[in-house]
């Protein structure tokens, strides 16, 4: 147990200086999509391809402008397991350097993923991409059970 007891302690408010950071750029990606969906759909508008109609329901709307309400979707889907492992992880102080090095790796794969999702949208890579930030949080959260049984 001791040698791996340095995974813990070791410069532990970087792990947590790290892991904030993670977050906001998480957060800040949210944010991006955000601000490309609403510019496609001013351009949408003044292009005339849809009306006010369309967003009462969000229906109908051109595809090259509907990815990017999917992208801004997705940010609402697994990022809030990722924002749980962290939180509860902070919370408990069971964080470890495997956690920071997984939560960097997540966020890094969900900017792939949206990149891919708002530009070339190659769907085989973008599931790819998809697949292993789900892995890494899976990791996560079963390393923040780990943890939680042996530090907490």
């Amino acid at each position: 147990m001791e040698m791996i007891e340095p995974l813990w302690s070791f410069a532990a408010d970087w792990k947590v200086r790290i892991l904030v950071l993670a977050a906001i750029a998480n957060m800040a990606l949210a944010v991006r999509l955000y601000t490309v969906m609403s510019s496609s759909r001013m351009k949408a508008a003044k292009e005339g391809r849809v009306t006010t109609e369309t967003y009462k329901a969000t229906q109908n709307e051109p595809e090259d402008v509907a990815v990017f309400n999917r992208a801004v979707s997705n940010q609402f889907e697994s990022p809030v397991l990722f924002y749980a492992v962290l939180a509860l992880g902070l919370a408990l102080g069971v964080s470890s350097w495997l956690t920071v090095v997984l939560a960097v790796i997540y966020v890094v794969l969900r900017y792939m993923h949206a990149n891919e999702m708002i530009g070339e949208h190659n769907v085989l890579r973008r599931r790819k991409l998809f697949i292993y930030g789900f892995q890494a949080l899976i990791v996560m959260m079963l390393e923040l059970a780990v943890s939680t049984l042996l530090w907490a």
